[in-house]
């Protein structure tokens, strides 16, 4: 069938528009991904190091990633805001950059629903209750019963927000109080912990790793429901008496907003694969971390809802918007 020039001028733009759109489409990636991580080289970044190796590999280009620390992520979470989607620059999230931060910045510069695409969740990650071998208590009943008979006169070491979150709420929970003290880093509080000047610390399993089995540490419970592999036989803390315990942060892939659906659906296949391999499972158990793959949508609802979620623990914690 011929086309007459009226119809010829009707559809060719809608014919460019489908053929531009599948050329995008078929080509991505056409040159290297970048992930902005937000927060100083450790274990998160070593997550999207790790599975951009895998990735590079399924998709034919670089995975690089670039830290950019400052502000409890909110540094490079504007950066990410103010970049074009198209899926070459991506963002390392957390709860602390899409939860946590509109609760602790008045103007964190970004609006954390409107102006990403959430691509994957990749894991969750639980905390651990530490004293040292040197005290008395020996489980999680003789530190709840310590804590209620020296009630505001303990104190504990918090690196970040998440620490301080989730030791303010079992400190609620178990009825006492205690006097955090703000460190710049967990791994830089563990210091003060291991010589003294800390009663107790709930930290990351990867740093407290290597003084439990030292025989320094004493560890007794974890925050999340669910069990770590790195520590099988740790038991929850809401299993320990205090039943409506529980917290966990996450780490999950970001786009800017408006990123095309197919851009984001290959970069969730080519990550999920990732993230399902056996050296990634073994590396995520090496490191304290727990795999839990969300796909786009399901990983979009989760966001909204710790949304919510974070709003009840920073308001628990007394935290206020700076």
């Amino acid at each position: 069938m011929s086309l007459t020039r009226r119809q010829f001028l009707v559809t060719a733009p809608a014919v460019a528009v489908t053929a531009n759109t599948a050329w995008g489409q078929t080509h991505f990636p056409g040159k290297p991904i970048r992930i902005i991580a937000p927060f100083a080289p450790g274990s998160s970044d070593m997550i999207a190091r790790r599975l951009g190796e895998s990735v590079s590999g399924t998709l034919g280009q670089p995975v690089v990633v670039e830290n950019r620390p400052g502000a409890q992520g909110v540094v490079a979470s504007r950066a990410l805001a103010k970049a074009a989607s198209d899926g070459y620059t991506l963002l390392l999230g957390t709860n602390s950059t899409h939860a946590a931060s509109i609760y602790l910045f008045r103007e964190p510069g970004y609006d954390p629903i409107k102006d990403f695409t959430p691509i994957m969740r990749f894991t969750t990650n639980p905390l651990v209750l530490c004293v040292r071998t040197d005290s008395k208590i020996d489980s999680l009943k003789a530190f709840i019963d310590y804590g209620k008979a020296h009630s505001g006169q303990l104190n504990y070491g918090a690196g970040n927000t998440g620490s301080l979150v989730a030791t303010h709420l079992l400190t609620t929970q178990a009825g006492f109080d205690a006097q955090a003290v703000n460190y710049a880093g967990n791994a830089i509080a563990v210091n003060d912990f291991l010589a003294g000047r800390l009663d107790f610390m709930v930290t990351d399993p990867m740093i407290i790793k290597q003084f439990v089995q030292a025989g320094q540490v004493r560890m007794l419970g974890l925050t999340s429901r669910q069990k770590l592999p790195l520590f099988p036989h740790l038991a929850p803390i809401a299993d320990q008496g205090l039943p409506d315990y529980e917290y966990a942060s996450w780490i999950g892939l970001f786009g800017p907003a408006r990123l095309p659906d197919a851009v984001t659906q290959t970069l969730y296949t080519a990550f999920s694969k990732a993230m399902a391999s056996e050296p990634a499972q073994q590396y995520l158990n090496s490191i304290g971390m727990i795999a839990a793959d969300l796909p786009p949508v399901a990983f979009a609802d989760y966001v909204k809802d710790q949304i919510q979620v974070w709003g009840r623990l920073t308001k628990a914690a007394g935290l206020v918007a700076q």
